[in-house]
């Protein structure tokens, strides 16, 4: 299952554009706790400028067929059967024709004969989708979500019949745009955000990966890293005991020490880089604080001029990054200077008017 990459909120609408136009199913894949639900109904609803109301989320995993078409209701004087009208789905009784969003969520973890009730959906034989017998708005959009096998699900592959019906992609939401959500939420103020908002690169430049890796093959069941554990954790209360522990539960081993050790240590110098970025502090002498609020710096420093990196740095909106570097000691400004030009970080120091002194090194 090969499918294109997007962790942009804004391509995410686009593709829900295309796939309206293009009488497509939006097929929406990714491992589990990544949001995929969530933005099906808080960002593509509102592309496609459908009412909340409107926005139909149904999971029939371990359903029976009779609930997906409706409970029979015999009808004593014709002989015939009748179906009582589904919950959960856009008919045209309850909303005539509409725009409404049909979201089937993790339909390939649905049995094959509830599977088998939807080809009515996917390709409509009149001027409206059904579902049974009974007729949904003809301006239903259909997003299906699901898991990968890759994803540590034992999801089926889908039909080739299917997959030709879809435009299919790969959700993997980016950390700015979830840290964004979180604080929106209310949750910025905890230390597990503040770990995610920082704990962006490694020595070696690289973007650390504790927000949402993949998952571990072969899949073993071990807690595992992702937004939705990630929003429970910063629902901890950190003066617990058994903090630390709570969050090996949430996203395991790895991540839970580095987010533990972070608050621990590297949060409690945040003031101190508050403080010296308005110029009434001062850099500490020892090194691994020093590492420390350099790799703090770093993160800032890239969130914040991401709109536009190249101008912040010749128009001196990251001077006070480079006054930093200039006041750790050689190795760590070395470290510091090479992870900022890196690909992956990409702050261009290089363009600096100061950059002799730290190219100099």
């Amino acid at each position: 299952m090969n499918y294109p990459h997007i962790n942009n909120t804004n391509d995410l609408a686009s593709f829900a554009l295309m796939a309206r136009d293009t009488n497509r199913i939006l097929a929406l894949y990714g491992q589990g706790g990544v949001g995929k639900t969530t933005v099906a109904e808080t960002v593509i609803a509102p592309a496609l400028g459908i009412q909340p109301d409107h926005v139909y989320v149904v999971n029939h995993s371990g359903s029976a067929p009779s609930e997906v078409k409706g409970t029979g209701v015999p009808d004593m004087t014709t002989r015939e059967m009748w179906f009582g009208k589904p919950l959960g789905f856009p008919l045209f009784e309850r909303i005539g024709d509409a725009p409404a969003l049909l979201v089937l969520d993790e339909y390939p973890e649905w049995d094959g004969a509830v599977q088998s009730l939807c080809r009515s959906l996917f390709q409509p034989t009149g001027s409206r989708p059904k579902i049974g017998t009974h007729e949904l708005s003809a301006n239903t959009v259909i997003v299906v979500t699901g898991n990968r096998r890759i994803d540590g699900s034992r999801s089926a592959i889908p039909s080739a019949p299917f997959v030709e019906r879809c435009l299919s992609i790969v959700w993997q939401p980016a950390l700015d745009q979830w840290l964004d959500w979180a604080a929106a939420k209310g949750l910025g103020a905890s230390p597990v955000y503040t770990f995610l908002k920082f704990n962006g690169l490694d020595q070696r430049g690289k973007e650390g990966d504790f927000f949402c890796p993949p998952v571990p093959q072969p899949w073993q069941g071990d807690a595992h890293p992702c937004p939705r554990q990630w929003e429970a954790a910063c629902q901890l209360d950190d003066s617990s005991p058994v903090f630390a522990l709570a969050l090996w539960g949430l996203v395991g081993e790895a991540a839970s020490k580095a987010a533990y050790a972070f608050t621990q240590t590297v949060a409690r110098l945040l003031p101190t880089l508050a403080a010296i970025r308005q110029g009434t502090g001062t850099m500490p002498t020892d090194p691994s604080e020093q590492f420390a609020l350099m790799h703090c710096a770093l993160r800032q420093a890239k969130r914040e001029s991401k709109t536009d990196v190249e101008a912040a740095v010749v128009g001196g909106s990251l001077d006070w990054l480079v006054n930093m570097m200039l006041t750790v000691r050689g190795e760590i400004r070395e470290w510091a200077y090479r992870t900022a030009v890196s690909p992956t970080c990409g702050i261009p120091l290089q363009m600096h008017h100061q950059r002799h002194l730290l190219q100099g090194i």
